[in-house]
């Protein structure tokens, strides 16, 4: 068991230089747009871009299972919740788990968001985020990180937002000055009619290349919603779909990286 804790360990530390576990990016319907979703209003902000959960109008429930690589032990789980008020903005409340009972990572975080004007809006969240090891000997850490996101309604049609996470550039650990990574994402969403919308966003840390991600969501009736993405680095195709039956909706999605394989996410929201 010791043996295999670590092979994966060294699976996780390749996937961490992305910012993936550190930052989870949920949500079926983001994840079929290969997460370009800095700019999407839906529950799922609340990890995206905070800014967006502003221009929620029902409180919303959700949860998301993802299983990377068809890997149990690379499995994401999380549920949110945002509450929109009248007057006092949008607070949100979720909380992630990444890997299983030999090593783990806990995000919990709470949110709040609120517009600056009829197009714009801006939103913060702060988190505690938890490594955890079965074997006694690794020990277990955490540290409080935060998150900062701006949404601007350029146009009826066209929408862009930002997203900052771990500005302070928090360490996890003394040894090799392990710190999380800080990722900026920027991108603009566009709506070209009331079926088909667009998503383009980059991606960037302060040791890796930028990564390009571009999505697009069709909506074919009323409750079918079909969707599709590429990513760059590392090079990932996306697709999924979602049916949307009044305030209840699903959505499944799955990615597939050319040496690794797919990695299917499932999630569920309803909007109270």
């Amino acid at each position: 068991m010791k043996f295999l804790s670590i092979f994966l360990f060294a699976i996780f530390s390749s996937l961490l230089l992305s910012g993936q576990t550190h930052n989870p990016q949920l949500g079926a319907r983001a994840a079929a747009m290969s997460n370009a979703a800095v700019t999407n209003v839906d529950e799922w902000a609340i990890h995206h871009n905070q800014a967006a959960l502003a221009y929620l109008e029902k409180p919303t429930a959700a949860i998301s299972y993802q299983n990377r690589f068809l890997l149990n032990e690379l499995s994401t789980k999380a549920v949110a919740f945002a509450l929109p008020t009248e007057n006092a903005g949008t607070f949100g409340v979720s909380v992630s788990q990444f890997g299983y009972t030999q090593y783990n990572e806990t995000k919990a975080g709470i949110a709040y968001a609120r517009q600056l004007g009829k197009r714009i809006s801006a939103g913060v969240r702060l988190n505690y985020y938890h490594i955890g090891f079965q074997e006694s000997y690794y020990g277990n850490t955490g540290v409080l990180t935060a998150e900062i996101g701006m949404l601007a309604k350029v146009t009826d049609d066209l929408t862009i937002g930002a997203h900052l996470y771990n500005p302070s550039y928090a360490k996890i650990a003394d040894y090799n000055d392990e710190r999380i990574p800080v990722i900026l994402r920027i991108g603009g969403g566009y709506e070209f009619s009331e079926k088909l919308t667009t998503n383009i966003e980059v991606q960037k840390d302060l040791d890796n290349d930028a990564n390009v991600k571009i999505g697009a969501e069709y909506k074919v009736v009323e409750m079918l919603y079909l969707r599709g993405g590429l990513s760059t680095n590392h090079f990932e195709n996306s697709f999924g779909f979602g049916l949307n039956f009044g305030g209840f909706s699903i959505d499944l999605a799955s990615s597939y990286h050319y040496i690794l394989g797919y990695s299917p996410q499932a999630s569920m929201h309803y909007a109270f």
